[in-house]
């Protein structure tokens, strides 16, 4: 496979996309060229692709407007490994979801790169997002049906302590599983490193003790068991715990 997430895209400054001509010679990145045998022109989704990568750059710069780094800009390594697990994924030879971890809440994660890589080099109908709240009409676009395939990527699932998160995640979760679609989550987890404090006997100290508790557990265990169930079934993951079921 040949390597590069972007192979075939050149950027400007600003990071707005086009294609490199060069590497089309079919259609010199017109997304379109002339076929002899049926003597009319033959076009390709080459265009459409191209505007979906650039929405999805466009997404991320309104994320992290203070970013250095973009989502193609990675290292060869980690270029390589990105296309092969995508590949192993769109091929069935993986699952379908994808559960990872990160201790970052301010810097883009590798979750972009591959939805980057999951548009432009594999073609694939891709739907990214951030949950910060429990909007009705953002989760009824993000899980949409369609004819084709389709991959969600969840970029730094956090606060999991709030229940319109919990409702937005396991939503998303039921409905990928019933439709058996391509699923990244990304959760935010950071170990606890200090002993719990004393209590003070106050209301304000046990309400703030109880939302420790909450903020130190295993992001995994805020879920449901239902959908644990549901997501261990989609991504072969191991956890033993859950909430009650909720869902």
């Amino acid at each position: 496979m040949l390597s590069g997430l972007s192979l075939g895209l050149a950027f400007t400054k600003e990071q707005v996309l086009s294609l490199s001509p060069q590497m089309f010679p079919c259609c010199r990145g017109n997304g379109f060229a002339w076929d002899d045998t049926s003597c009319g022109y033959h076009a390709c989704n080459l265009k459409a692709r191209l505007f979906r990568v650039q929405d999805l750059l466009n997404r991320y710069q309104r994320y992290f407007p203070n970013s250095t780094r973009f989502p193609h800009q990675v290292t060869p390594a980690w270029s390589h490994q990105i296309l092969q697990e995508l590949a192993s994924v769109f091929d069935n030879v993986r699952p379908p979801a994808s559960v990872s971890y990160t201790s970052q809440r301010t810097q883009a994660s590798l979750l972009w790169s591959k939805a980057f890589a999951a548009v432009w080099r594999f073609g694939m109908d891709v739907r990214v997002t951030r949950l910060t709240e429990f909007n009705a009409l953002e989760l009824s676009q993000l899980t949409a049906a369609s004819d084709k395939p389709f991959a969600i990527f969840i970029d730094q699932v956090d606060k999991l302590w709030d229940p319109a998160i919990v409702e937005a995640l396991e939503y998303i979760v039921q409905q990928a599983y019933n439709a058996q679609t391509y699923l990244w989550i990304e959760f935010v987890h950071e170990q606890s490193m200090g002993a719990e404090d004393a209590s003070d006997g106050t209301v304000r100290g046990g309400i703030a003790r109880r939302l420790k508790k909450l903020k130190d557990k295993h992001p995994l265990d805020l879920l449901s068991r239902d959908c644990l169930s549901r997501l261990q079934g989609l991504s072969g993951i191991k956890h033993q715990s859950g909430n009650d079921s909720h869902a």
